[in-house]
């Protein structure tokens, strides 16, 4: 509360009421007046609400003058909402080119206005610690890698973490199993998170000389510096992450440290609790409303915390913000297309970097297009540094390319090649694991009619229906666009005929045919389909990591931060799928998939190994991927796309429209064209459309996009938001998408 909320008669609270929220005109309580960034709680057609405070009047309007005001019940919580955080959320609210509500609306945690019920959190999982026993060493004699283990035990001076012990030391939980049966190693569960704080920094690992200079020059930034830390896969950009938050924390700053996907959190949570302690929290979809709210809350409370999250963690409310980390910065899943605001995490932590302060570091082993750029000019505005080399100078694996043509003209049809074949024969003999990717989830690809050539359709969306297969056999028809579920037929809805042919390969084929071909191999299915739930990508792959399975199949998740050291053998099928979209960013895309898998190979003990099966053996991406160069791909791609003044050399924006008739759609596209032409070629920029989008329709609905070409660095020539909305017929949706990744 401050003084001049003490004289403010009216205020104008925010409420979850409609589509997007309302304000409504309250009035001021004398005996505990709420000021601006204040949750209060209202009533709203007799019924209790929590509120926004986000302005004020000092008189009514006209059209209120005559009316009873009613007053606010209680302040819910003071300061929820700071100036700075507010000004935040209006320039993103302008880079987006939408409603500071909608943006408040998205970035505030579900539950914050006690609109939903809050469940409890589950607890945290417990952090495993390792460390010699006092028990002497038995008369029979330990294999090489046990006496190694214990050896490494004796180097620290402290309990070691199990996660560092089986991830960058190379370890397998086989060795150590071993150990702890004969007494000479003990586990000890570290002390859950409220009350632990974390291990010494005695007990860290040494870091190398390149890591060092990395962690120097983040120490030394000034600040609002910005760092783009490219590193191979494998050398140590966590350890890196980890140092400069330690920096944060003694300094009595907060860090955000950001990662893709869900599936990427549980390995980045467990490094940092092992090292941070309670210090420690998480913020993600995945979690309840009520954990939600309750970290939002904590970091309200100006604690130095280090919180572990995806995309929406960028909103979270930290006063004393010190640094904002990255991690995977190339990866698409920090843009968010819908809803609205449709924000990139990077810019919106470029806007929190200037405002609070704090470094910000982009970190990956195949950095975007534009992150790269932007450090290419005489003064960039971000620093590259470099991790040129795996933690003990482990070598990058091999890629070996397998031309499917060959295959096929040897009459091999099988999905899988026979070097592939061979080599997963190998693995239960030398105690290695591979991971195998294949582009899409389900049994096959789609069904379709051998007679007429029709394919099966999902009836909501313009899409093919996946086949998936359960346990039993059964097999049945999926969307994976609106989740329609279909059994299949046996007969052809488009020309009667009962001539149906599957036609692709999803993970449960690629399953199924390994487990016929190579008898005995242990596997286990990596996708959406089995990592559902709060913590179903941990479970799954702890088991993989425990050693239950040689094989782990899956989809591009795969690619991505997973840290297996027994993982010897990377593998792709049907890479074509990946290499021939329709897309500006195709070839940066599946470079950075491939080079990304590749990665999960060879960071124990022993060397990697690649096969990429292909029928286009001299495409670009698979040449840049052979000899690694990813820095000579993006030299040519920066020309490509500067010659034909394409973004980033360019701007772009889609407009998208939504409605229940292909027709009325069109036909309201057409219209919302013709009404914003002229102002957009003033401007110099191009309007091209409207046009169908590539999936025309998703869970019946018929969608229509427009796209605005302009200058690089220029603002959007479009009206607001509420104008462009305004000649919409009822029913028809519009999302306004800046800076999309795809069209």
């Amino acid at each position: 509360m401050t003084f001049a909320s003490l004289s403010i008669p009216w205020l104008q609270i925010w409420l979850e009421a409609g589509r997007e929220g309302q304000v409504f005109t309250y009035a001021n309580c004398p005996e505990t007046p709420a000021g601006i960034g204040d949750l209060v709680r209202v009533k709203l057609q007799g019924r209790p609400h929590t509120g926004l405070v986000v302005g004020w009047l000092d008189q009514l309007p006209a059209s209120l003058s005559s009316k009873r005001i009613q007053p606010i019940q209680e302040v819910w919580q003071r300061a929820a909402v700071d100036p700075d955080w507010q000004n935040l959320m209006s320039s993103v609210a302008a880079e987006c080119h939408t409603s500071l509500f909608k943006t408040l609306k998205s970035a505030l945690p579900p539950g914050w206005l006690g609109q939903r019920n809050q469940g409890p959190s589950k607890p945290s999982r417990p952090i495993w610690l390792v460390e010699r026993s006092q028990a002497a060493l038995p008369g029979q004699p330990l294999t090489e890698r046990q006496q190694q283990l214990l050896e490494h035990l004796d180097r620290h001076s402290g309990p070691v973490p199990l996660r560092d012990l089986c991830g960058e030391a190379g370890f397998s939980r086989a060795v150590l199993k071993g150990l702890e049966v004969r007494g000479l190693v003990q586990r000890l569960q570290a002390p859950p998170e409220g009350r632990g704080a974390g291990l010494a920094p005695a007990h860290w690992p040494a870091l190398t000389e390149a890591q060092a200079a990395a962690v120097g020059a983040l120490a030394g930034a000034p600040a609002g510096a910005e760092f783009l830390l490219w590193g191979v896969t494998g050398a140590g950009k966590t350890e890196v992450y980890l140092r400069a938050a330690a920096q944060a924390l003694e300094a009595g700053q907060a860090t955000l440290l950001l990662t893709p996907e869900i599936g990427l959190i549980p390995q980045l949570l467990d490094r940092a609790r092992e090292r941070f302690g309670y210090r420690v929290v998480e913020f993600h979809s995945g979690l309840s409303d009520g954990a939600r709210v309750a970290v939002w809350r904590r970091c309200l409370e100006r604690e130095a915390v280090v919180v572990v999250g995806t995309r929406s963690a960028i909103f979270l409310p930290m006063p004393r913000l010190g640094l904002i980390v990255l991690d995977e910065e190339h990866d698409s899943s920090y843009k968010q297309d819908s809803p609205m605001p449709c924000y990139h995490a990077r810019d919106v932590a470029r806007l929190r970097a200037k405002q609070s302060g704090a470094r910000l570091v982009l970190g990956s082993a195949t950095p975007s297009l534009e992150s790269w750029l932007s450090c290419q000019s005489p003064q960039p505005a971000t620093r590259l540094l470099r991790l040129p080399e795996r933690i003990g100078s482990r070598p990058l694996p091999a890629v070996r390319v397998i031309d499917m043509r060959h295959e096929l003209a040897d009459g091999h049809r099988s999905l899988i090649s026979r070097a592939l074949m061979g080599r997963l024969e190998q693995l239960q003999e030398k105690g290695e694991q591979a991971v195998v990717l294949v582009p899409r989830r389900g049994y096959r690809a789609f069904l379709s009619c051998r007679s007429c050539g029709e394919a099966v359709l999902c009836p909501n969306c313009d899409v093919a229906l996946t086949v998936h297969r359960s346990k039993g056999g059964q097999e049945w028809l999926r969307c994976h666009w609106c989740d329609h579920r279909a059994e299949l037929g046996n007969r052809c809805g488009h020309c009667g005929s009962t001539a149906f042919k599957p036609f692709g390969a999803g993970t449960q084929r690629v399953m199924e045919q390994l487990a016929t071909e190579l008898e005995g191999l242990r596997l286990l299915r990596f996708d959406r389909d089995t990592t559902r739930g709060r913590d179903g990508h941990r479970r799954l792959l702890d088991r993989f990591a425990q050693g239950e399975a040689d094989v782990l199949v899956g989809t591009q998740m795969l690619a991505k931060g997973m840290d297996l050291p027994r993982v010897t053998l990377a593998a792709v099928l049907a890479a074509d799928g990946l290499l021939h979209r329709p897309d500006l960013r195709s070839s940066e895309q599946c470079l950075q998939l491939l080079l990304q898998l590749a990665g999960r190979a060879g960071r124990g003990e022993k060397p990697g190994e690649v096969l990429v099966q292909t029928y286009s053996p001299d495409h670009p991406v698979i040449r840049h991927l052979v000899d690694g160069r990813y820095e000579l791909f993006l030299a040519e791609e920066i020309q490509m796309r500067r010659q034909g003044g394409l973004v980033p050399f360019s701007r772009a924006c889609l407009l998208r429209l939504s409605g229940p008739s292909a027709s009325g759609t069109a036909t309201a596209a057409a219209a919302l064209a013709e009404r914003i032409r002229s102002q957009v070629e003033a401007a110099g920029w191009l309007l091209i459309g409207p046009a169908p989008a590539p999936v025309a329709r998703v869970a019946g609905k018929s969608r229509w996009q427009l796209l605005l070409h302009g200058p690089a660095g220029q603002p959007l020539p479009l009206p607001t938001e509420s104008l462009l909305r305004e000649g919409l017929p009822a029913g028809v949706g519009l999302a306004i998408d800046p800076d999309p990744l795809s069209l």
